[in-house]
C-alpha cells in the first residue's frame, strides 16, 4: 500500500534525521520526511476522501467563480454544501484556489495546516520534558510519534480534513502554552476556533492539565469521579443538556434529527478506538504506578479517560463522537510511554518497546483504515 510506503518512508528519513549532528544535514532530512506525505495528499484524485465531494470541491468552484472575498462569501451562503463552513476554513479555501488554480491548492494546504502544527508540537513537547522538572516522562522518538500519528489520523485528514486541522492546531497551541509562550498558544486557539467550532474542547483540556498539575489530591479526584459519573450516565446527561438547548432554540437544525430523532438500536461503536484508548489508559496508569509525580502521564491519564468517557455517546450519535479525535490525537505522545511503562516487562528493551509501538498503530491502520475504508481514502488515486 502507497500509504504505508510513504508512512515508513517519512519515519525512516525522520530517524535519520534525529541522528544528525549537522543541523542542516538535520532540516533537509526532516524537509524530506515531512514532504513525502504533503505531497501524497496533494497529489490525491478527488476521488479519495468523502469530504472532498462534499465541500472540498464545492469550495474551490465557489472561489474561482467569485471576483473578490466579498462576492466570495455572498456566493458561499448561497449555496447548501458552504453555508455553514466555518470562516477560517472557506478563507484558507479561496485563497489556496486563487493562487493554484486547483484543487490540489487546497489539498495541499490541508495537509500542511495537519502535519506541520503536529511535528512543531512534538517538538515543543520533547522540550517541555526536558525543562520541566514536574514531569518526569522521558522525550519520545519524533519519528516514532509520527508514525503514530500517521496511522492513526493520516487517512482522516484527507476526508474529515477540518477536524483534524483544528486538532493539530489545538495540540500544537496547548504545547506553545505549556512552553509558557502565552501569546503564540491564545492566537493559535483563535485561529483553530475559525476552523471548527469544537475548538472550545481546548479549555476542557487545559482545565484538566490544570487539575493534572495541582498538588491538590482532592481536585483529581473529583475529576476522575466526575468522569465515572458522566460515562454511567452520558446518554441521560446529553439529553438533559440537549433539551434545555433546544428550548432556548439554540439546538443547529442540522444536529435536530440525529439528536432526537436517532433509535437506540442502531448503535455503532468504533471499536478500533476503542482499542487505541485502552492502550493508552494501560500505558499512563503504568507511568503514574512508576511515578506518582509524573505531570505528564496524570494528564494523559485524565485525556485517556476523558476520551474513553465519550464512547457511550458516540455509540449513539457519529457526529458527537467525531469529539474523541481531540483526545485521540494526543496518543502521538502517549503510545511512545510505553517504553518507560513496560520497564520491569521488557527489561528496559528500547527496540522491543519501539515495535509495540508501531504495531499497536499499525493494527489500528489495518483494521479500521485498510479493511472497513471508513475515511472513504481506500484505494488511493492520483490526480
Amino acid at each position: 500500500m502507497i500509504y504505508l510506503l510513504v508512512f515508513s518512508l517519512s519515519s525512516f528519513f525522520l530517524y535519520v534525521a534525529e541522528k544528525q549532528i549537522n543541523s542542516l544535514n538535520k532540516k533537509v532530512l526532516t524537509f524530506i520526511a515531512l514532504l513525502l506525505p504533503i505531497l501524497l495528499a496533494t497529489l490525491r484524485n478527488e476521488r479519495v476522501g468523502i469530504d472532498v465531494e462534499t465541500y472540498m470541491k464545492p469550495l474551490y468552484l465557489c472561489s474561482m467563480r467569485s471576483k473578490n472575498i466579498g462576492s466570495f462569501f455572498a456566493n458561499m451562503k448561497s449555496e447548501y454544501a458552504l453555508m455553514h463552513l466555518d470562516y477560517g476554513y472557506a478563507l484558507m479555501g479561496y485563497f489556496a484556489s486563487k493562487i493554484t488554480g486547483g484543487l490540489w491548492g487546497i489539498f495541499l494546504v490541508n495537509s500542511l495546516l495537519c502535519i506541520l502544527p503536529l511535528y512543531f508540537g512534538i517538538v515543543k513537547y520533547n522540550k517541555i520534558l526536558k525543562c520541566n522538572v514536574n514531569v518526569g516522562s522521558k522525550e519520545v522518538p519524533i519519528w516514532i510519534a509520527m508514525f503514530i500519528f500517521y496511522c492513526l489520523f493520516y487517512n482522516n485528514s484527507l476526508n474529515q480534513v477540518r477536524q483534524i486541522i483544528t486538532c493539530a492546531l489545538l495540540f500544537y497551541g496547548f504545547m506553545s502554552l505549556l512552553r509558557k509562550e502565552y501569546i503564540r498558544g491564545i492566537f493559535v486557539f483563535l485561529v483553530a476556533c475559525t476552523f471548527h467550532k469544537a475548538s472550545f474542547i481546548f479549555l476542557y483540556i487545559a482545565i484538566v492539565y490544570g487539575f493534572a498539575r495541582s498538588k491538590n489530591k482532592n481536585w483529581r479526584i473529583i475529576l476522575l469521579f466526575s468522569l465515572i459519573v458522566f460515562l454511567i450516565f452520558s446518554i441521560q446527561i446529553f439529553y438533559f443538556g440537549m433539551n434545555i438547548l433546544n428550548a432556548l432554540g439554540l439546538v443547529p437544525e442540522k444536529y435536530y434529527g440525529e439528536i432526537f430523532n436517532k433509535e437506540y438500536g442502531d448503535r455503532d461503536v468504533n471499536l478500533s478506538w476503542l482499542f487505541i484508548a485502552l492502550v493508552m489508559l494501560v500505558i499512563t496508569a503504568l507511568n503514574l504506578y512508576n511515578n506518582r509525580q509524573d505531570v505528564m502521564a496524570r494528564f494523559l491519564f485524565l485525556i485517556t479517560f476523558s476520551f474513553i468517557s465519550l464512547f457511550n455517546l458516540s455509540s449513539y450519535f457519529s457526529s458527537f463522537g467525531r469529539i474523541q479525535l481531540y483526545f485521540m490525537i494526543y496518543a502521538s505522545i502517549c503510545l511512545p510511554l510505553f517504553a518507560t511503562a513496560g520497564q520491569s516487562l521488557i527489561k528496559e528493551s528500547k527496540i522491543a518497546s519501539n515495535i509495540i509501538c508501531i504495531i499497536v498503530p499499525l493494527l489500528y491502520w489495518f483494521v479500521a483504515v485498510y479493511l472497513f475504508d471508513y475515511t472513504g481514502t481506500i484505494p488511493y488515486y492520483f490526480i
